[in-house]
């Protein structure tokens, strides 16, 4: 068994590029009763260079391995939507497929269950033999769902804001080999909204005012918030350099989503303009104000009934594609999370906006997120509900689907968000996709509606790598998965040896961490927060409004898992993906550690025990010095890794150098820009009701000290004021004061 080599040597250029049609039936996605109807497919050539790329680049570069693959294209079985087949020989293994993701899906699954290794969002583990082992007899995989759709509008905030095109080529390369065949594009989308609205009216400084910076830039797209208000219109926000380097490495991600055979999402134009400017430039206009998003003001809405939003709506999807070429299908809503269309119908608005997106694009299929009451009846049975692809965002916890008639006929996604807020904690649901999603799927039409396909979409991911490896899989399993079986196989995969202490430590977190099950989207979002990274209190439920304010298992129960997994095999302990993931379960043994000791604080502080309320909190804030230490080990934990300075890309420098929590540069004003974005997005995301939406580790050292614990803790020592307690007779306890300081941050070392 050898280690695969780092990028040495590239593909010679004379590997033959083959790239084949798919059959005209699976373009023109075919009705089918075992997917309940059509839905839209666009057609992808498939490309087997670009899918050898690929496969080379997840295998590290290591070129000799990679050519020990057969790539070749397969008809697409009846009734299906995609499929891959494995055969071959020892050091000739031959991978079939019926697109190129189909084929980067068919290595993945190769390598799981055939190599026996592993890849993912935190570590890889890639030590093969020097000829490939082939299956004993053909692996053969298809699936029924015709949209396999990824990312969260959030995940461009909180995850990938700026990152660089290393980052996002291996992110592509990872969506395709886990079936994913739709993907939101986002990144650099502002320079339409720049080109379009300087042709209508609007001064560029007018223009760059209102757009915010990458980390708060989604928020925009779906009609939340503004970088320009009222009373600062005039401050620029961001730079046209700006916007065309982010534009420029978009187009590099839209392209290489197209040439792996996924279509890139793009946003939708509903109507959102820029506030107070454009009804000043157009003052006959249906412009209506929004009100605010948590204390940010919203984009003003441009009727999508008014005449003049079709001459716009034009302009934006023709500059959209001169920019980032051509797609089928566009993503956008109507009064997401709030805001009015006034007096103009649900329904009127609905479908002008669908006609201008047509027109644009005949056949376009409109991407409608399912999110509180969106969407709604009256909008669905008002539209081409064939040419809509409806998300089920919280299939796995609030499913809507089974509340509305499966979406009034539409096709729909069984989706999942489970990360909330990019927050960091051992949290998600393997039971839901594993039981819950086949059984849905073996329901009749009649039941179930038309469902199409599958949507992964955490606001923050790169984290909890255990649920991203399940989701890989899927789109290929139609049969429900049993939990014990494939979690210990995984840790055979991650760690490369069936260890009995490693198999023990992933069966407790199977019954402990990820033992979610769907509560109705009643039991708070995300894991069962560390106090850590909330503001210093006595009384702290949850660190962000969401959160649970109960813990979601017995804290007692993960004890195990520290000491389980911290006596493997000697063997194991220099493997990245076993550090990660040792480090990632002390830190979560010491959040839930220190839940437990905080209500002994609590008790102490109300029995006056002035002695055990400093012995406690001592080591409370021991645990939290401990937690940013240890955060400090890994390099997928620090905040500076995070908010790097951008390259020309648009994304940060990667360089040989450890990371570093490095949070204000000394280059000029941008990064401090830059950095204000961090912080605001990681700890506050500028909003007044949302103190902490997220947390980073790496934060809390140099920004949101535990001092700020430890201040909280001295006010709190109770004293003898002469003041009784009307209750008890006792000296009443003096309230912590939570003054502006602490309002504004907080230690973020993780959970």
């Amino acid at each position: 068994m050898t280690p695969v080599r780092k990028p040495q040597e590239q593909l010679n250029e004379n590997v033959t590029r083959h790239t084949f049609a798919l059959p005209a039936r699976n373009a023109a996605a075919p009705t089918s009763p075992a997917v309940g109807g059509p839905t839209s497919c666009p057609h992808h050539p498939l490309d087997l260079h670009q899918a050898r790329a690929s496969i080379t680049r997840l295998l590290g570069g290591d070129v000799a391995r990679a050519l020990q693959f057969r790539l070749r294209p397969m008809p697409t079985p009846a009734g299906t939507a995609d499929a891959f087949r494995i055969s071959g020989a020892t050091g000739a293994v031959t991978l079939e497929g019926t697109s190129t993701v189909a084929v980067v899906s068919a290595f993945h699954w190769w390598l799981k269950y055939v190599g026996r290794g592993h890849i993912s969002w935190n570590g890889d583990r890639l030590l093969l033999p020097r000829l490939l082992p082939a299956p004993g007899r053909p692996i053969v995989k298809t699936t029924q769902l015709t949209d396999r759709y990824a990312y969260n509008f959030c995940t461009f905030g909180y995850t990938t804001p700026y990152w660089s095109w290393p980052e996002w080529q291996r992110e592509l390369d990872y969506l395709a080999a886990s079936g994913t065949n739709r993907a939101l594009a986002l990144v650099g989308q502002e320079i339409v909204w720049y080109d379009t609205l300087t042709d209508f009216g609007l001064t560029p400084e007018q223009v760059l005012s209102w757009i915010p910076g990458p980390a708060h830039a989604p928020w925009q797209w779906y009609g939340s918030i503004s970088a320009g208000t009222r009373t600062t219109a005039g401050r620029t926000g961001v730079t046209l350099d700006y916007l065309r380097r982010r534009a420029q490495l978009g187009r590099r991600i839209a392209d290489r989503m197209r040439d792996l055979g996924i279509t890139p999402v793009f946003p939708g134009f509903v109507g959102h303009v820029p506030n107070d400017t454009f009804a000043a430039a157009h003052p006959g206009a249906t412009v209506l104000a929004q009100g605010d998003y948590g204390g940010q003001p919203r984009p003003d809405w441009l009727a999508s009934t008014d005449p003049l939003y079709d001459r716009l709506a034009a302009r934006f999807y023709r500059c959209q594609r001169e920019s980032f070429g051509a797609t089928t299908h566009f993503s956008a809503d109507l009064v997401h999370e709030g805001g009015t269309l006034g007096d103009v119908p649900l329904a009127a608005a609905g479908r002008a906006v669908q006609r201008a997106m047509t027109e644009a694009t005949p056949g376009a299929t409109w991407v409608l997120q399912s999110w509180q009451d969106n969407p709604r009846q009256e909008l669905m049975t008002a539209i081409d509900r064939d040419r809509t692809l409806v998300v089920d965002l919280d299939s796995d916890d609030g499913p809507r689907w089974n509340r509305t008639n499966a979406f009034w006929g539409a096709p729909w996604a069984w989706g999942s968000v489970g990360n909330f807020g990019g927050r960091l904690g051992m949290f998600g649901s393997l039971h839901e996709p594993m039981q819950t999603l086949p059984a849905v799927r073996s329901q009749p039409p009649s039941t179930r509606g038309r469902l199409v396909g599958t949507a992964f979409m955490p606001e923050g991911h790169h984290h909890n790598p255990v649920i991203g490896d399940l989701w890989s899989e899927t789109t290929w399993r139609a049969t429900p998965v049993d939990p014990a079986g494939w979690i210990r196989d995984y840790a055979v995969r991650r760690y490369g040896r069936d260890d009995p202490r490693a198999a023990a430590a992933w069966n407790v977190l199977l019954t402990t961490a990820y033992s979610f099950r769907a509560s109705g989207h009643r039991s708070g979002e995300g894991p069962y927060e560390s106090p850590f990274a909330a503001i210093p209190s006595l009384e702290v439920a949850n660190a962000s409004p969401y959160g649970p304010a109960e813990p979601r298992y017995d804290l007692e129960r993960f004890v195990p898992v520290v000491v389980e997994l911290a006596a493997v095999h000697p063997a194991l302990r220099g493997l990245p993906t076993y550090q990660y993931d040792l480090l990632d379960v002390t830190r979560q043994f010491l959040a839930n550690r220190a839940r437990l000791l905080l209500a002994d604080i609590r008790a102490a502080y109300h029995c006056q025990d002035r002695r055990r309320l400093a012995l406690l909190s001592k080591r409370f804030l021991h645990y939290m010095d401990l937690t940013n230490d240890l955060l400090g080990t890994g390099e997928h934990w620090l905040f500076g890794r995070w908010q790097q300075p951008p390259a020309a890309g648009g994304g940060r420098r990667t360089s040989g150098k450890s990371w570093r929590p490095t949070l204000v540069r000394s280059s000029a004003s941008g990064p401090r820009r830059r950095l204000a974005g961090c912080t605001t997005t990681a700890t506050a995301t500028g909003m007044g009701w949302s103190l902490t939406t997220t947390s980073r580790g790496g934060l809390g050292s140099s920004r949101t000290s535990p001092g700020r614990w430890a201040a909280g803790g001295r006010r709190a020592a109770p004293r003898r004021t002469g003041r009784r307690s009307a209750r008890s007779g006792r000296p009443a306890p003096r309230r912590i004061r939570r003054g502006r300081a602490a309002t504004r941050t907080r230690w973020s070392g993780g959970s």
